[in-house]
């Protein structure tokens, strides 16, 4: 091969590896079009490299940029997923979490094709990025050293204005330095996430609610059962994105009308999520402990502490303590720091129908099994239990169907009661909106069903989304806003919380109150405790 050939080929390649976005919405034509700072800076440094030092550079250069083009890559990734940039100090922690969630819904066969795809891109990348800074100074003759450094040099010269220049009706710029900003920004978020756990870890050394004695703790709830039910990416997008909102606000408005013939009242508003499309445990820790678990350095730090959560709380005033949580298949040893008696993972539920993808089992089932479990007998302790709906967690397909209450003993019946599998295409919104749209359609007309067929006693349900769907579906710089839902049989008990000022019924407006979900564990105690103070409540942002 002809060696300015190949000094071509190698710039293509290291001009793509410069130009990449780490951000989904900049994968347009402009971005590929510019001229990256980084190169000719790069061409300049590798012809003036000594030869005795060529071997040493061309393996710094392609490290540096290698690591740069893969984390770019995880950014595009995790921004798809999950609306934000890959963490360095904690995303690869996740990895045996990721694997384990596409063994469960595609096969371990699937999960190790993942693996290989991943160790081959990376190693292609590498290689790549070798081959091409390698051909800069070998495929260049000596006589043509010079003027290829001049050649350089001057582009260098001019693209450093460029770089304030843009596209005629375009924000882009010319010529960028982007790389290297990006490079910068992922190294100074490494020292930003160590303060950042710093931070956490004082905030869990501050133990709330200790003076407050046991007979007064949420004394206004006595005798109450609380079900706390966290469901699977019910996010704002189900009753404002317009795609989607008509057909999930007339279900809503349906559970509105069961809910008020049945003699219960409803308040609902808008919660901020800590995660985004993904990673429910940081929502469901959060929302238990009152403080702010954005990441998975932050939870795995509460499980080394002796930060109590709202668990503990209801269990020092009297109740027993639930946690029901259908998508636990592995041994779930911090399940033990949430304070619960009694934790139903998956095979505790003793499911024996068909599994659904991803779901373990269809969310009637699961709390149809807690019904079964500790809602039956008339002389029990109220309880406090928390539930995982999973039903409508991606990929929204299959989907089970609503069956009567007496007809589900132990699952079988779903093998007849089920959709069959929706088409699937990650790319296409109008395919996964629609998947999306049915799941959260389940999940209504379910839990509407529980509480009009299953809830007798003094209750109190609290009904909220874990975090907004993934951004195919909610739309690029959605907000981490959810939906939350308060539901009583004893008006009593909703009109104790009326300062709150959320909207009444089960559709939030556009002006309801948004509070972080941190705020939910003092917002309860303060309510239904009557010597506890606001003063420390967590704001909004």
């Amino acid at each position: 091969m002809n060696a300015w050939v190949r000094f071509i080929g190698a710039l293509a390649i290291l001009h793509l590896a410069l130009v990449l976005p780490d951000w989904p919405g900049n994968l347009v034509s402009y971005s590929f079009l510019r001229l990256p700072v980084e190169l000719p800076l790069m061409i300049v440094v590798m012809l003036a490299v000594p030869a005795r030092a060529q071997w040493h550079a061309r393996w710094v250069l392609t490290l540096v940029l290698s690591t740069v083009v893969v984390l770019k890559v995880a950014n595009l990734v995790t921004f798809e997923l999950f609306a934000r940039p890959f963490n360095i100090l904690v995303d690869p922690g996740l990895t045996f979490t990721a694997l384990m969630t596409i063994s469960a819904g595609q096969g371990v066969a699937i999960a190790m094709g993942a693996i290989a795809l991943s160790v081959f891109v990376v190693a292609a990348i590498f290689v790549m990025l070798w081959w091409s800074i390698s051909q800069i100074g070998t495929s260049i003759s000596p006589l043509s050293l010079r003027t290829s450094m001049a050649s350089a040099a001057m582009a260098l010269l001019l693209a450093v204005p460029l770089s304030n220049v843009k596209f005629r009706e375009s924000w882009w710029y010319i010529a960028g330095w982007d790389s290297s900003k990006f490079a910068y920004a992922r190294a100074t978020s490494i020292i930003e996430g160590l303060e950042y756990d710093a931070a956490f870890r004082e905030e869990l050394a501050a133990l709330e609610f200790q003076d407050v004695s046991n007979d007064v703790l949420l004394k206004d709830l006595r005798g109450v059962d609380v079900i706390l039910v966290f469901v699977e990416a019910y996010g704002r997008a189900a009753i404002e994105e317009p795609s989607i909102a008509p057909s999930i606000r007339a279900s809503l408005e349906q559970f509105e009308t069961t809910l008020q013939a049945q003699g219960f009242a409803a308040r609902s508003t808008w919660m901020t999520s800590p995660t985004f499309g993904g990673q429910s445990w940081l929502a469901h820790s959060t929302f238990a402990t009152g403080l702010w678990v954005d990441n998975q350095r932050r939870y795995e730090s509460l499980f080394v502490s002796e930060r109590e959560t709202l668990f503990h709380d209801f269990s020092r005033a009297g109740w027993r303590t639930v946690g029901v949580m259908p998508q636990i298949i592995y041994g779930w040893l911090e399940g033990q720091f949430y304070g619960y008696d009694k934790i139903y993972a998956a095979a505790d539920l003793e499911y024996n129908g068909p599994r659904f993808d991803y779901m373990t089992m269809p969310d009637q089932f699961t709390l149809w099994a807690l019904h079964k479990r500790e809602l039956t007998d008339d002389n029990r302790s109220p309880i406090v239990a928390e539930v995982g709906l999973i039903s409508s967690h991606l990929p929204w397909t299959p989907l089970p169907k609503v069956v009567p209450w007496t007809e589900i003993k132990n699952g079988e019946v779903f093998f007849e009661a089920r959709h069959p599998r929706a088409a699937i295409d990650w790319t296409d919104s109008e395919i996964m909106r629609a998947n999306y749209t049915a799941a959260i359609h389940y999940e209504l007309e379910t839990l509407e069903s529980f509480v009009a067929n299953l809830v007798k006693r003094r209750t109190l349900l609290i009904i909220v989304g874990d975090h907004q769907p993934i951004p195919v579906v909610s739309g690029d710089g959605a907000p981490h806003h959810v939906p939350v839902h308060l539901i009583s049989n004893d008006v009593a008990l909703i009109e104790a919380v009326e300062h709150w000022d959320w909207t009444p019924g089960m559709i939030p407006g556009a002006f309801s109150p948004v509070w972080r979900m941190d705020a939910m564990r003092t917002r309860l105690l303060d309510s239904f405790t009557p010597s506890v103070s606001t003063s420390s409540l967590p704001v909004a942002p």
